[in-house]
């Protein structure tokens, strides 16, 4: 016992004096990831743009256009269409040119007569003219906007129709009922026009317990940290030459102690940083209500579960890490395969994309993945919250990674 005990205290002594080294590569580590997460977010806004697409609308020359005028703007008003699609009012020869300098995406051509032939059943279409440079991914874009307005209109068309064929024929004596009817129906039509949440069922794309955008990208950004720091703890966590392994053998060192020790080393020196950001995001937080987005701690007892929280998140992360380091001999091949396997993890597990983008099979694995369970644990840590299915999985994770690492060092012992 007190072997084991004396075990601890040098390894965390180790850990303790090899500070300087981890903080250092902890902030380069940090400044490369908040890098990255920087160029992505302003690539995405960038794209964002690009894809905003602008249409130009002609309207008829010598026509009351009221109603078509009204049409538009109730449709440019919505979000889904106005995150997407501009409309602008411009003639035609000012829509060509649009059009020929890239401009417009598209022109749209409303004919003369078109409201007036849509009440009576004619159903003249507009004329819809695309760039020359053809079909691309905004127009096909736009393409399945008019097609789904088009299918909308004539749902609401035919039901128009029907309703009038039925004061025609089964209700003849009540004609003078129909106008209210018809705006009555069209009223319930624009309803679910406009009403999306009728359509679409809102869900959490994440599939990560609830994260809001930017907790989602905070938890990634947490997660890519700790892997990444595996590389700066390489001479904590790497295999014993077989000189030291023999002579903790020979002393009694259990395999499996030799681990835990290491590992809870490397542990309680990242909890001394974790523990500094957390009280620093915390009370920042606090201060400017508009960071509450993504901490969630708001009182002691949150704090403290999210203190525990993170030292079983940290400790899994580096029983992890400590695991790769054990299997594979060499330090540089096995900073490589940590590398590499952590990042195929995270994005098998929905950390770089979100779960519901990936291929079923792909998802299907990656939700049984330690990092899968490491972004669940980050996401509650952040948020004040607290789930023992969560904590108990990583803990399970800890002792299956400390059980293999024992397993090598028992085999290399041996040998």
């Amino acid at each position: 016992m007190k072997k084991s005990l004396m075990l601890f205290k040098l390894q965390i002594k180790a850990a303790f004096g090899s500070v300087g080294k981890i903080i250092l590569g902890t902030l380069g580590l940090t400044v490369l990831v908040a890098l990255v997460s920087m160029g992505i977010n302003m690539a995405s806004q960038s794209g964002d743009r690009e894809e905003r697409m602008i249409v130009a609308i002609v309207y008829p020359q010598d026509d009351d256009n009221t109603y078509i005028k009204m049409a538009f703007n109730m449709i440019s008003s919505m979000d889904t269409v106005s995150e997407v699609c501009a409309f602008e009012q411009v003639d035609k020869d000012t829509a060509y040119r649009g059009l020929k300098d890239g401009k417009y995406t598209a022109a749209v051509i409303i004919p003369k007569g078109f409201i007036d032939d849509i009440m009576v059943g004619i159903n003249t279409p507009a004329e819809v003219v695309y760039s020359k440079k053809g079909v691309n991914n905004t127009s096909m874009l736009f393409r399945e906007m008019l097609n789904a307005g088009a299918s909308d209109l004539s749902s609401a068309e035919a039901g128009v129709y029907s309703l009038d064929d039925i004061f025609n024929t089964l209700l003849k004596n009540k004609k003078k009922y129909m106008t209210d009817a018809e705006n009555e129906l069209n009223e319930i039509y624009f309803t679910y026009a406009l009403n999306r949440s009728i359509y679409f069922k809102v869900t959490d794309l994440s599939e990560k317990e609830g994260l809001s955008t930017i907790q989602y990208y905070t938890c990634t950004a947490i997660i890519l940290l700790l892997m990444l720091s595996g590389i700066t703890c390489a001479d904590l966590l790497k295999r014993d030459n077989n000189a030291i392994s023999t002579a903790l053998k020979r002393e009694g060192i259990h395999a499996g102690t030799l681990g835990v020790a290491k590992t809870l080393g490397v542990t309680l020196v990242f909890m001394c940083i974790g523990t500094f950001i957390m009280i620093v995001a915390v009370i920042v937080a606090s201060l400017i209500p508009s960071l509450s987005s993504v901490i969630g701690i708001s009182n002691p007892l949150e704090f403290i579960t999210s203190f525990l929280q993170m030292f079983v998140l940290i400790y899994s992360v580096f029983a992890f890490t400590y695991c790769v380091f054990r299997l594979v001999g060499n330090p540089v091949y096995a900073v490589l395969i940590l590398f590499l396997v952590g990042m195929c993890e995270m994005f098998a597990s929905g950390c770089f994309v979100t779960s519901a983008l990936l291929p079923k099979p792909i998802r299907t694995v990656g939700e049984i993945l330690p990092a899968s369970w490491y972004f669940r644990l980050t996401g509650q840590i952040i948020k004040g919250g607290f789930s023992a299915t969560i904590v108990l999985v990583n803990l399970l994770y800890d002792v299956i990674f400390i059980g293999i690492a024992s397993l090598a060092e028992k085999v290399q012992r041996n040998n």
